[in-house]
């Protein structure tokens, strides 16, 4: 090599055989060592010093988690929500309007009870129909619209009073039509013939069994002794008779039906919950 870099340089000569070429040669040579030097310091100085970055298992490879357990929803308050408390209020609010109105058609039931017991009939006899037929609604809807809006609530109650009252229309009707029947059969005495219909009344009143009919009172004038004549003398025929039957049984069943009707509104007055919906239940 010695020899080789001896000779005279070619023009055509290769890079090995420039001449600055060794010294570089030589120079990296003697940094060889040095190099292995600071590697071998390097590596156990970095194998004891914790590593700045941990790699991460995959995804995939790490263990499924537990299901988190399944919470089941809370209850719900015993604390209505507002629209609820809203439409409480308004039934309780309808309820109490109610009360009062059954409590009344139950007065008014029991004295339908009474008055067909001591008479047979419910109206006056000198009353027409129009009146009885005003009377009568009157008396089983004391208040025309709560009245009415109880079969939104009660309907077998609302039934059975529309029952009675058709019921108690038909006894005061086929009582005015007998009382008309017996006032043609009347020969009254003079003096008694303004007082046909009293006296007729009184015919069905004895006919029916609620009572004598008629009794002579003490001091009576001469015109009430012609009607008392004019009573006793009237023998009902059977026509008047099959009336009197029919207006017997029907008086009856309207007692009967109509002690337990007013028993029966009065029970449901005294009810704290309102059954039903109706327009006076919305909470608007």
């Amino acid at each position: 090599m010695v020899a080789r870099a001896m000779r005279p340089s070619r023009p055509s000569a290769r890079w090995a055989d420039k001449a600055w070429v060794w010294p570089v040669v030589v120079a990296g040579a003697s940094l060889v060592p040095i190099a292995v030097w600071v590697v071998a310091w390097y590596v156990p100085l970095s194998g004891t010093s914790s590593p700045r970055v941990v790699a991460e298992a995959p995804i995939a490879a790490r263990p499924t988690a537990a299901p988190e357990p399944v919470t089941a929803p809370a209850p719900e308050t015993s604390s209505p929500r507002p629209a609820e408390a809203r439409s409480d209020e308004a039934r309780r609010a309808h309820l109490r309007q109610l009360q009062p109105i059954l409590r009344a058609e139950a007065e008014k039931i029991s004295e339908v009870a009474r008055r067909i017991v001591a008479d047979g009939r419910i109206m006056d006899l000198d009353k027409d129909r129009s009146e009885i037929a005003s009377e009568l609604r009157t008396m089983f809807t004391p208040n025309r619209a709560l009245s009415e809006d109880l079969q939104n609530h009660y309907p077998d109650y609302t039934r059975a009073r529309e029952r009675l009252r058709r019921s108690v229309a038909e006894q005061e009707e086929e009582f005015h039509r007998t009382v008309l029947l017996v006032m043609t059969k009347l020969s009254p005495a003079p003096g008694a013939e303004s007082r046909r219909r009293e006296i007729a009344g009184a015919v069905l009143g004895k006919c029916l069994e609620k009572g004598p009919g008629m009794v002579l009172k003490a001091g009576a004038t001469d015109d009430d002794r012609a009607v008392f004549e004019t009573f006793t003398s009237f023998q009902p025929d059977v026509n008047v008779t099959a009336r009197c039957a029919s207006l017997s049984r029907r008086a009856a069943a309207i007692s009967t039906s109509a002690g337990k009707l007013a028993s029966e509104a009065q029970g449901l007055a005294e009810r704290t919950s309102l059954p039903g919906e109706c327009k006076f239940t919305s909470a608007g």
